[in-house]
Formats: C-alpha cells, structure tokens, sequence
C-alpha cells in the first residue's frame, strides 16, 4: 500500500472515525495491539539474526565488523525513506509459549 492509498481512505473517515485507536494482528506470529508509533526509516534497515530481533543500519553493521560486500549482499528489510511499523507486543508472545 502507497501512503497515498493510506492517506486517501483516511481522508473517507467521519471524525468519530478517526478517534479510534489504530491497531495491528499479525496471523502469521499470533499478537496484537495498539500501533503506537509510526517510524520513518532515514537508512536501509537489515536484520541479521539477533535475538530479540533488531534492525540495523549500515553504519551499525560495519561497526559489529560487517564488509560493505557483506551489507550490499544482504537482503534490505526496510529500505530508505520509507515508513514502517514494529509489531512488538512482549506478553502477547510470552502468553503464546507459556501454555
């Protein structure tokens, strides 16, 4: 979805409508939540394995002693000047694998 998408459905919205909180669900990791923050990415963000997972900027990944050839081969999990929202909902998660 293009912002402008996103933009021009909210522009449909009633001002009732846009009171209401704005929440994410992902099938695929079984949480939910409130969005709280939505992040505009000034670098290409990669992920490299970490646990919990983190993203990382170029800059980031050259100082855990990662080659630029490295970084360049990796796969980009948010590019540049794009916007993005963490799903992190902890007890959710923890809920999930303590039953």
């Amino acid at each position: 979805m293009k912002l402008r998408d996103l933009k021009n459905w909210l522009n449909q919205l009633n001002e009732e409508e846009l009171e209401k909180e704005l929440y994410y669900n992902s099938l695929d990791y079984g949480i939910s939540g409130q969005v709280n923050e939505i992040t505009k990415s000034d670098d290409n963000l990669y992920y490299v394995g970490d646990d919990p997972v983190l993203l990382h900027t170029p800059d980031d990944l050259k100082k855990r002693g990662f080659s630029k050839k490295q970084i360049d081969e990796m796969d980009v999990e948010v590019p540049a000047s794009c916007y993005y929202i963490e799903l992190s909902n902890e007890y959710s998660i923890l809920e999930r694998f303590v039953r």
